[in-house]
């Protein structure tokens, strides 16, 4: 279907502020300004088409806005290995990060440093970046990380279990005396299918 006129601004007025926060906190406020300005055009474009499947607005909107990111993965990656902690509040603001980001055991109490983490997470493959974001920034569902990145939603459990594995082998033992919470879970949404290739 094509979106326009009063659909089109339900969608805007819905989740523009849940695009923006997704990439203001990976690219930053300023690029994310731009980085919602390109998903809106494309979602509301004449020759945009949603999928059939796709039952959820704000799965199919992370699904082009994760596309439109990997535009500026050099920006998002300045930003991890540059981190510096100062950033610990408001839209776009990098999390501080404790063992959730990095640990299937949730009894596991240990906290390690998070420009370390940073820095690890800057070397991992676009697509695994972005299913650790979309759960552990934006508290996504797997089916709703799933749609933003197009990872069968079987396969998202094993891999970002996967994903926090390699980290914490590339992060290893560090301080663990001053990191504390993970940035606050986004509701979920339902189970979307498919996510767009904008490439």
């Amino acid at each position: 279907m094509s979106l326009n006129g009063p659909t089109a601004a339900r969608l805007y007025d819905k989740h523009v502020g849940a695009v923006y926060s997704y990439a203001a906190r990976r690219v930053g406020s300023d690029v994310a300004v731009t980085v919602v300005e390109d998903v809106f055009e494309h979602a509301l474009g004449q020759q945009a088409r949603r999928p059939e499947k796709a039952s959820s607005d704000l799965g199919w909107l992370l699904a082009i806005t994760t596309a439109f990111l990997r535009r500026h993965s050099a920006t998002e990656r300045g930003r991890l290995l540059n981190w510096t902690g100062e950033r610990s509040t408001g839209s776009g603001s990098m999390p501080r990060v404790t063992d959730p980001l990095l640990s299937s055991d949730a009894e596991d109490a240990a906290v390690i440093s998070t420009a370390k983490v940073m820095a690890a997470v800057a070397d991992l493959e676009p697509e695994d970046r972005d299913l650790l974001f979309l759960v552990a920034w934006e508290g996504c569902s797997s089916g709703l990380a799933a749609a933003a990145t197009g990872i069968p939603q079987g396969n998202v459990r094993s891999r970002l279990s996967a994903v926090r594995k390699e980290l914490r082998r590339r992060v290893g033992d560090t301080d663990t005396s001053n990191e504390t919470d993970v940035a606050t879970e986004r509701p979920t949404d339902p189970v979307v299918d498919g996510a767009e290739d904008l490439s």
